[in-house]
């Protein structure tokens, strides 16, 4: 005998939810992550050479070329952030390749905190935003701080809010204070001053536990600095003190050389012409805090101002340092401030398209889309043209594997750090001048029997090495070869 079920029929409800599957908050937010992997491949892309800073931390765990000084403002968390790959291969396109892929997975999980707070399209515009910034294409897949930093921070900040009614909180938040003070410890302690003022004055329960969380994750980055200081830097305060005067702090004001370098270069410093500041970043620039406080205004009366009114208290506590504290710019330095500030910003968006006016809608969506296109156009910029100096770096290496530099060498000169790199070499770098006579490092590989090598473009040579025999390498380089 055959029995027949009767079907149960599909609710409306139902169908309504299986239709509108790709319109849920985290399916939107894993779709973003996705764009954004995808963007960095075409918009920077996974061939882009190795850059300075990069050299240095990748050189610190790699077994294909010696450690690159490691200067006293540094911390390990990139080091171990690249060991993966980096232990197995000195490819700089697989260390692209997974950067890509972490950066994105990143990216996910600190706005997917966000989804546990408001389960609505904020939080996936805000990640669109922040994802769509050249800050955060150009440093997707480069082993650099900041843009862990960023997320770190708006994971942090959504952690914060949850221990409210989460005992895990808590435990995620030192993680995520782990992950910040690994990469930057000073941006870790700020953040953590202004997220334990926001857990004083919002949370009324698991006050303890949201600052012993905070605690457990600064003890992780600022144990391993200060255990480093002690072995390699003659102490704690003097490592300090190093890192202040290698990163120019003191109390200044950088507004300015900040709004020259919205559209790069990377950095403002060490003679870079960062050139006039432009109209049209400028205007994206000043739009931004004035839509995070359209975004407040609009949920003033709701439960959502809280936890905005902590992304945005955090953002302001980082972004004042690098304002008013270090005496010169990188655009980089400020990409906490607008991870953070994503959220208030997306939430004003999301209001405007509510409102149900066709005009506002139309500035808004206008607004996004020049969003989309400017800091587009501003990231493939910015990686052709340092794709092409780091191409020529690549270029001039080779000419100088071809006629034999190896191991042991050491290279010396601008670019120094990534030529040695490359080379498997030790390697000191130079920025705007040699020193004036033979540094004491170059003086060690010359009486241990270290093939000695300078390379430089355009830069006056000091007297020591007037004897050295010259040769051209491909581009604007050249190089001297000291003689043993």
């Amino acid at each position: 005998m055959t029995i027949l079920r009767p079907r149960t029929p599909r609710s409306p409800a139902s169908a309504s939810r299986r239709r509108s599957l790709w319109a849920r908050p985290g399916a939107l937010l894993a779709l973003v992550s996705v764009l954004y992997g995808v963007a960095q491949l075409v918009l920077v892309s996974p061939h882009l050479g190795i850059g300075w800073d990069e050299t240095v931390y990748a050189s610190q765990v790699s077994p294909h070329a010696p450690p690159a000084v490691f200067s006293a403002p540094r911390a390990r968390g990139v080091p171990l952030l690249v060991a993966p790959v980096v232990a197995v291969t000195d490819s700089v396109f697989a260390l692209r390749m997974y950067l890509t892929v972490v950066s994105s997975a990143a990216l996910f999980c600190a706005f997917a905190v966000w989804l546990r707070i408001r389960d609505d399209h904020v939080v996936p515009l805000a990640a669109l935003l922040f994802g769509a910034c050249w800050l955060s294409l150009f440093y997707g897949n480069e082993a650099m701080p900041n843009l862990y930093v960023a997320l770190a921070a708006v994971a942090a900040a959504g952690l914060v809010v949850l221990a409210e009614r989460s005992r895990i909180a808590p435990v995620g938040l030192a993680v995520a204070l782990a992950v910040m003070s690994l990469m930057r410890p000073s941006d870790a302690l700020v953040a953590a001053v202004a997220l334990a003022a926001g857990a004083l004055a919002l949370l009324r329960r698991r006050r303890i536990a949201v600052l012993a969380g905070l605690a457990a994750g600064l003890a992780v980055g600022w144990g391993q600095w200060a255990i480093e200081a002690e072995q390699r830097f003659g102490g704690f305060f003097p490592r300090l003190r190093d890192a202040g005067e290698h990163n120019a702090t003191g109390w200044s004001l950088t507004i300015v050389e900040h709004a020259r370098a919205l559209d790069g270069p990377t950095l403002c410093r060490f003679g870079a012409d960062c050139g006039p500041v432009s109209p049209v970043a400028l205007i994206w620039w000043l739009a931004i805090p004035v839509m995070a406080l359209l975004g407040l205004w609009s949920v003033r009366r709701s439960p959502h101002l809280p936890p905005l009114l902590l992304a945005t208290g955090t953002a302001l506590a980082l972004g004042l340092p690098y304002l008013f504290y270090v005496d010169y710019a990188a655009p980089r330095f400020l990409m906490p401030v607008y991870a953070l500030l994503s959220l208030p910003v997306a939430q004003a968006a999301v209001t405007g398209l509510r409102l149900r006016r066709p005009l506002v809608a139309a500035g808004v969506v206008a607004g996004l889309l020049a969003h989309l296109v400017l800091q587009g156009a501003y990231a493939y910029g910015l990686a052709a043209a340092n794709g092409r100096d780091r191409e020529q770096i690549g270029r001039a290496a080779a000419e100088l594997r071809r006629m034999g530099v190896r191991p042991p060498c050491m290279i010396y000169g601008q670019s120094g750090v990534q030529i040695g790199y490359l080379l498997g070499c030790d390697s000191q770098g130079v920025i705007q001048r040699f020193a004036e006579q033979t540094p004491s490092r170059i003086r060690t590989a010359l009486r241990d029997g270290a093939q000695v090598v300078v390379v430089y473009k355009g830069l006056d040579l000091p007297s020591y090495m007037a004897t050295w025999d010259r040769t051209d390498l491909p581009g604007p380089w050249s190089a001297r070869f000291a003689r043993r």
